[in-house]
């Protein structure tokens, strides 16, 4: 009797590559070259559900199988199946997957999914329950959803990137922009089991709250980058970052401070502390100890800990000049979208194989994109793929075109962009302006490059055009580091 057909190919003796790999469309037998594809193409899919180009629904069972089958449709020829189910694969029907683990983890049985989702979705089966939502509220409720749907794991492969592109999709229908980036990997690992124990866990609860919160992502956000710029023998996604709450007191090695928040090493992770808070640090033990009073909110930088000028008093604000501040902050969002579709069309369709290239050579420089930009110059050790550029730029005017409508579009959110702070900071606004343009901000910087960076998208712009970085978004993402603010203490 022959075996049942599966989701893999035949396993190879004695070699681990070739060992339970997912039987796929590009007929890749291993996994070294499985996974760098299937990451490429899935990304390109997740930008487009992010851009509102993906498939739409009503936040249940078949809308989640809907985007599940959107990301991995270049992959695999079951997506959007779930794994009580039997499609056609290579031909034959699969066999359902009953039990599933993974680690010391038991996910739900097979014959049990359509209930499991039942029960995931219950908390937003009412239209009205997210209406109107806090940023803590929206985390609430869709932390629960999401420690469901980890427990249900209905797909036999891509249940996080399924799960997590539906989380964020529910956040945008109810007004949130709920932006992982600031969620390492062994956060996300930490809060999936703890949930999958416990769908009560407050752990994806705490997490969805630093990724939908502007002041916590904000926070959060810097302090990661300052911490990059600093040598580590340790990869920061194998840190757990998170923001304290109110109320909470936080003990730990005192690692660094930003213009928002002070960092603190603790045995379960770093722990971001509002920077009004720091002066209540007490030493203990060889560390600190901090009783979290404050919130975090979108402040300049440093001003508890020492004098600053008083500010100037702010110009009046009333009906006309709300309208003009809507007038200008709507034609900066507009123009903010044209340059992420701008930037994504580059990156999806180039009419040339320079960019794929770069892809290749930043995936072995470890994604470190920045050193491949820097190596194309002269000299450098990609240099022959920044001859191959310039090349392109000279003989292939498609290529030099689309460069080019890159380069306008971002150049004119930058123009926008600068009119809308411009005035913001006249009627002491500039911090709402900034609140309203961070989602675009961060589209930007995401399409400017497929790997992530905490400069690539600038890199990106001036190795392509050979050109100094554009001024108008030299602000776009990064800030000037706060390494500066580093000291001893807290204090």
């Amino acid at each position: 009797m022959s075996p049942a057909h599966g989701y893999t190919y035949p396993n190879v003796p004695n070699d681990p590559d070739q060992t339970d790999v997912l039987r796929n469309r590009l007929g890749l037998r291993r996994h070294s070259g499985l996974h760098p594809e299937e990451y490429r193409r899935t990304s390109h899919r997740i930008l487009e559900i992010r851009m509102g180009l993906g498939p739409s629904g009503r936040f249940d069972a078949d809308h989640l199988k809907a985007i599940h089958r959107h990301i991995f449709q270049d992959v695999y020829e079951w997506a959007g199946h779930m794994r009580h189910e039997r499609p056609v694969v290579d031909g034959a029907r699969v066999e359902p997957i009953g039990s599933m683990r993974k680690g010391s983890t038991t996910f739900l049985p097979g014959s049990h999914i359509d209930m499991g989702l039942n029960e995931a979705f219950k908390p937003i089966r009412t239209p009205d329950d997210l209406k109107n939502s806090t940023p803590e509220q929206f985390a609430a409720i869709a932390g629960k959803v999401l420690n469901e749907l980890n427990y249900v794991h209905c797909v036999r492969e891509g249940n996080g990137r399924a799960q997590e592109t539906f989380i964020a999709e529910l956040g945008r229908h109810y007004g949130h922009d709920v932006d992982l980036s600031v969620i390492t990997k062994a956060r996300m690992v930490s809060a999936s089991i703890a949930g999958t124990q416990d769908p009560d866990h407050p752990a994806m609860a705490g997490l969805l709250r630093d990724a939908t919160d502007p002041a916590r992502f904000r926070a959060l956000q810097g302090l990661m980058r300052d911490l990059q710029s600093t040598a580590s023998t340790k990869p920061l996604d194998d840190i757990v970052f998170r923001t304290a709450a109110p109320g909470e007191s936080v003990s730990g090695t005192f690692r660094a401070r930003t213009d928002l928040c002070g960092a603190f090493e603790t045995p379960a992770g770093i722990v971001a502390v509002p920077l009004q808070d720091l002066r209540s640090a007490v030493r203990q033990d060889g560390g600190y100890i901090v009783q979290v009073r404050s919130d975090f909110g979108i402040s300049p930088a440093s001003a508890p800990l020492r004098p600053v000028p008083p500010p100037p008093v702010p110009l009046a604000f009333g009906p006309p000049e709300e309208r003009r501040e809507r007038a200008l902050v709507t034609q900066a969002l507009e123009d903010g979208r044209k340059a992420a579709r701008s930037l994504h069309a580059f990156w999806s369709a180039p009419p040339s194989r320079v960019c794929r290239d770069i892809e290749v050579a930043i995936r072995e420089e470890g994604g470190d994109a920045d050193r491949v930009f820097a190596g194309m110059k002269a000299g450098g050790r990609h240099a022959a793929l920044g001859n191959r550029l310039k090349q392109e730029l000279r003989e292939n005017s498609a290529f030099a075109h689309e460069l080019s409508d890159v380069q306008d579009a971002v150049t004119a959110y930058g123009d926008s962009r600068r009119k809308a702070c411009a005035f913001g900071a006249a009627h002491s606004r500039e911090a709402h302006v900034l609140t309203e343009l961070a989602g675009a901000d961060r589209e930007i910087a995401r399409h400017a490059t497929r790997t992530p960076g905490p400069r690539s998208g600038h890199s990106l712009l001036q190795t392509l055009s050979d050109q100094p970085s554009l001024s108008n978004t030299a602000d776009l993402k990064d800030e000037p580091s706060p390494s500066s603010a580093h000291s001893p203490g807290p204090g």
